[in-house]
């Protein structure tokens, strides 16, 4: 078995009742089938209140007004005081390291959803690094397309070297790395995935570069942005103050008009140097946990879209923040990308129904997408 780990994987912490958010509040803690039985066997006062806080039909921590039941008012976990961290679920142990399966590989990232990983993701100067290990173990999955990923994991190579290439500009290289997504999905389509390889050698030739400096498409980033929160809008919100900051955050971005959008984004570009940088990690971080999973469904260009789109909401999201201060810190753009990650990335339906409509939806063509990271990403 082969592991793939950035490499800050390893230096996260977790900040317990300093974090300003919580990860026990706004979504289920589903409980393993190990923890579940051990739950059922403990005793005394704390056993009962165990068994009562679970719902046993579902595997899962009760939640009253949309928090573990084991949360108490300091924002730490009773069960952990009582018990002892062996008494933890996997869900809980785990988080926010988070596990993509593929035939014969693990690839393990920490989650944008956490404050303290979005500040250790977003906060790394230098280009990520993934490391790799390998043990004993062997697996084969029955029905597994291993040519197919083996493709995909070659590409996903490129785009990383692509978004990390820093004598280039970030349009340039979110351009390039879309283009190639787009190349690539159509030789999925048309069963011509034979020629990924030609395809690959292509992206990496340095005319390539220059290709897409002269090429120039016309777009507004305003009216994708638009229809970007349009999908947020029908989302199923996992917090409940998420709808207002949501609206709060449209109506202070586009309300408007494109001009006084444009004039914001380019204030807000010269006073953000780091804009750029936590661009690139963004996406890198996107690429990687996402890119790949499109062996199960055939559409690694659907992941890819999704990558820009939430890295472009995350970008509007923090651009409303600053016009309100007029400053925008690493803390702030850390917890800026966690509120997005939170609301999108931990719901099966809200990702199953951004990547549909960025897929489906004519709105959100490789053209748009292009046009407006070319205006300004």
């Amino acid at each position: 078995m082969l592991y793939i780990y950035p490499h800050y994987y390893k230096r996260f912490t977790c900040i317990a009742s300093e974090c300003p958010d919580t990860c026990c509040a706004g979504w289920s803690i589903m409980i393993d089938e190990r923890s579940l039985k051990q739950y059922g066997t403990v005793k005394g006062p704390f056993g009962n209140r165990l068994k009562n806080s679970i719902d046993w039909k579902e595997g899962s921590f009760k939640r009253y007004k949309g928090r573990c039941a084991f949360l108490n008012e300091e924002d730490l976990c009773d069960l952990y005081i009582e018990e002892g961290k062996d008494s933890l679920c996997r869900t809980c142990r785990m988080y926010p390291r988070h596990t993509e399966e593929f035939e014969g590989c693990r690839e393990i990232s920490l989650c944008l959803s956490c404050p303290a990983a979005a500040k250790l993701i977003l906060g790394c100067k230098e280009p990520v690094r993934f490391l790799e290990k390998e043990d004993e173990k062997e697996e084969t999955y029955e029905e597994f397309d291993f040519f197919l990923y083996t493709k995909l994991t070659d590409a996903r190579t490129l785009i990383l070297k692509i978004l990390q290439n820093r004598q280039m500009e970030m349009e340039l290289r979110l351009s390039m790395a879309l283009a190639l997504g787009h190349d690539l999905q159509r030789r999925i389509r048309e069963n011509r995935l034979y020629e990924a390889d030609a395809l690959l050698v292509r992206y990496e030739k340095e005319n390539r570069e220059e290709y897409f400096r002269k090429k120039t498409v016309f777009g507004s980033r305003y009216r994708l942005m638009q229809d970007l929160f349009s999908i947020l809008r029908k989302m199923e919100p996992l917090n409940a103050a998420w709808p207002r900051v949501r609206e709060k955050l449209a109506a202070a971005l586009y309300e408007g008009g494109e001009e006084a959008y444009k004039a914001g984004w380019k204030e807000f570009a010269a006073a953000c140097p780091d804009l750029e940088l936590w661009t690139e990690q963004m996406m890198v971080y996107f690429v990687f946990t996402g890119f790949c999973g499109g062996v199960y469904n055939e559409n690694p260009y659907g992941k890819l879209k999704m990558a820009a789109a939430s890295v472009l909401v995350i970008q509007d999201m923090a651009l409303g923040r600053w016009m309100e201060q007029k400053c925008l810190t690493l803390d702030e753009m850390a917890d800026t990308a966690h509120r997005y990650s939170r609301e999108v990335e931990h719901s099966d339906e809200n990702r199953i129904l951004l990547e549909k409509c960025l897929t489906k939806d004519e709105r959100f063509g490789l053209t748009a997408f292009l046009g407006a990271i070319q205006e300004k990403c």
